[in-house]
């Protein structure tokens, strides 16, 4: 009764009612919420790849500084530039820049008075002079490094961003300066094949604000307008042009433009201005906002239809909700008594198997006497009656007796081998010393059928139980032996990275490849269809593959028809003293770090540890000196302040090449090459590592 009432009339017509406003509402919100998603997603994607260009850009400036840091000691040490003749300057320098340095305009050499001595891109460059530009200033008064720019390069006549570096004469004179020119249009190519939208602009710009280098839209791209410029008078428009040019923040936002700035991770003085219209970060919102607008209209007949199919359904559901109750109490019923059932035999089936083994080995143990008393009696029989014409019949009882003896040795291995809880005794065992004992145990038999048996051993030890696996060979080897009648069977032992492996091969017929994975079954034998018992039960290999697991031996199996088989092991091997053995690492060179105890220190040991160096601490030059007499290592001095690091540090320098990470805040001369300053970034510091390798 209370069912038809929910479902009747006036409850299916107010339910429907508030349906249709609850979908409106939620289209509204919809709309709107969808609409600062876009504008979310765009702002995101602006922020994106002004970050994703202020990497590259660190990227390309970190090549280039590597680029000179490997080049200031080549022509100021090992290869003096200032007796270059023309030629050679100009082979040297263009044979450095690669396709994968095409940030690089040219590289130039200027002499110590500012004359450009030697250029990349001609045996002979023009004849200018740079003592007046910052950058050669900065070097001149004892700077290591300097960057300048932009400013109209005097060779190209064209926009030009500077790094340079110092170059010194060996007395420590200042010699003059190798300069990479940096290629604006380099930045714009990687702009404009990564940016998300045709609209967007993107700048890279000093620490005034000039631009560097200029991505604009298709219709501007390839001008050289602007670059030089303030970039709030350039970027769409000059729409930025009462901003202040060193924005604090990294993201503005006004009526009509998204704006990101990105700084340069490692130079403080550049940044990366991208900026997008708002009105093509919103062109898919429009469309979106139609197609919602369809869609709701769609839903709300869909509502007025489902309405006067809701209460039919919930008739349904409810007749339905009351038969699948019906069957899953029958259900439970049912696998409940199906589980007991399954219990009972399972327990059944352990009790019988449980019952076979415990008879098997009872059987096999108490034949296992009078089975030896009537052998004895029947040798005697034989000796007592040879000559007589019973002789034949005698030796066939003989023969039956013997088999019936190794039949029931194998069953009561199987049950030691199913029943007993083994554990093998470890020791380290010399191959040599096994082959010999299984040497005098197996050639009888083989001479007696004729069978060649040959052993090879080697000096090598192993790790296992001496009893287990002189039964488990004893078993290949005599089972080759019946397999391979006036034949060859060969026992070898081979050392390999992996361990020890010891082989059994005959040549005897072989095995096919569809039964050498059931030859380790009980009772299951190729060629002895009839069950004829002078052939055995087919256990050998059985017992073979089980001791083989409690050893923990791999056990393999090569053969082919007419071609023999190779059954073969692998142990590990183990050391005079019984030891295993271990593999030989690799050794790196280790690092002997001056300043472990600081803060940047043991960020710098944890980074190189995880790249597999070993770090050993140094209190003093002295001591860092006596550990790099002792051993092949490479010096890292990490200094607390900014200060001069001290005269035995500057020599325990000059004479092992090493690496000096200092934090900001200036310059200190004459630290060679490799002189890092905070932060570092670690792809640059593990190729100097690499280059001092």
């Amino acid at each position: 009764m209370k069912s038809r009432h929910l479902f009747s009339t006036p409850a299916t017509f107010v339910a429907s009612l508030f349906a249709v406003l609850l979908v409106a509402s939620v289209f509204v919100v919809d709309l709107v919420r969808s609409r600062q998603q876009y504008l979310t997603t765009g702002s995101h994607q602006v922020t994106y790849h002004g970050h994703m260009l202020a990497e590259h850009v660190a990227r390309s400036f970190d090549s280039m500084e590597i680029l000179l840091d490997e080049l200031q000691p080549q022509i100021s040490q090992l290869n003096p530039w200032w007796k270059w003749s023309p030629q050679q300057g100009h082979a040297f320098l263009k044979s450095r820049l690669t396709r994968s340095l095409p940030q690089i305009r040219h590289l130039l050499i200027f002499s110590a008075d500012g004359e450009q001595r030697f250029a990349s891109f001609s045996e002979s460059p023009p004849s200018i002079n740079v003592k007046d530009r910052p950058y050669f200033v900065q070097l001149r008064n004892g700077a290591g490094k300097a960057r300048y720019g932009p400013y109209v390069g005097r060779n190209s006549q064209r926009p030009t961003y500077a790094v340079a570096q110092r170059l010194d004469f060996p007395d420590g004179r200042f010699a003059g300066a190798i300069m990479a020119g940096i290629e604006p249009d380099y930045f714009e190519e990687f702009c404009w094949s990564t940016r998300p939208f045709e609209e967007f602009e993107s700048a890279l710009v000093n620490a005034e604000g000039h631009i560097i280098g200029l991505c604009r839209p298709s219709d501007q791209r390839g001008t050289e307008e602007g670059i030089g410029n303030d970039f709030r008078r350039v970027l769409a428009g000059g729409a930025f042009a009462t901003l202040p040019h060193d924005l604090k923040t990294s993201f503005t936002e006004t009526d009509h433009f998204i704006l990101s700035v990105e700084t340069v991770a490692g130079y403080p003085d550049l940044r990366v201005i991208s900026l997008m219209p708002k009105t093509r970060l919103l062109s898919q919102w429009y469309k979106y906002a139609l197609q919602s607008s369809l869609l709701g209209a769609i839903a709300l007949l869909a509502l007025a239809i489902a309405a006067l199919l809701i209460r039919r359904q919930f008739k349904e559901i409810g007749r339905v909700t009351e038969q699948l109750s019906a069957h899953r109490d029958t259900l439970e019923t049912r696998v409940s008594e199906a589980t007991r059932e399954l219990e009972q035999r399972r327990q059944g089936a352990e009790r019988i198997a449980e019952a076979k083994s415990r008879f098997l080995a009872a059987a096999s143990h108490d034949l296992r006497q009078p089975l030896q008393a009537l052998r004895l009696f029947v040798g005697d029989l034989v000796r007592s009656l040879d000559g007589t014409p019973h002789k034949t019949l005698l030796h066939r009882i003989e023969q039956a007796t013997d088999a019936m003896n190794e039949q029931l040795e194998c069953l009561l291995e199987i049950s030691r081998l199913d029943m007993a809880d083994i554990e093998p005794q470890w020791a380290s065992l010399s191959v040599s010393a096994l082959f010999t004992q299984l040497a005098a145990n197996y050639r009888p038999t083989a001479e007696a059928k004729n069978v060649r048996l040959v052993f090879r051993p080697r000096e090598l030890s192993v790790h296992s139980d001496p009893v287990l696996l002189g039964r488990l060979l004893g078993n290949l080897i005599d089972n080759a032996i019946k397999f391979s009648p006036q034949g060859t069977v060969l026992v070898c032992a081979r050392w390999s990275s992996k361990g020890t492996r010891i082989e059994v091969r005959d040549n005897g017929s072989g095995i096919a490849p569809e039964h050498q994975q059931a030859v380790y079954d009980e009772f299951f034998q190729i060629a002895n269809v009839a069950r004829e018992s002078h052939a055995g039960l087919g256990l050998g290999l059985s017992i073979v593959s089980r001791v083989a697991r409690l050893l923990h031996a791999p056990l393999t199996l090569r053969s082919r028809l007419h071609a023999g088989s190779v059954f073969s092991i692998r142990l590990s091997a183990s050391t005079p003293n019984g030891k295993r053995l271990t593999p030989v690492e690799h050794l790196i060179p280790k690092l002997i770090l001056v300043g472990a105890e600081s803060e940047s220190g043991r960020k710098f040991a944890a980074q190189a540890g995880e790249w597999g160096y070993g770090i050993e601490p140094a209190d003093s030059a002295d001591a860092a000196r006596g550990l790099l007499a002792a051993s092949e290592a490479i010096p890292i001095i990490v200094m607390r302040d900014f200060c001069d690091i001290g005269e035995a540090l500057r020599e325990l320098l000059h004479d092992y090449p090493g690496i000096v990470i200092r934090p900001p805040g200036g310059e200190v001369l004459g630290l060679g090459p490799y002189d890092l300053t905070e932060p570092v970034r670690p792809a640059r510091l593990r190729a100097l590592l690499r280059s001092l390798h």
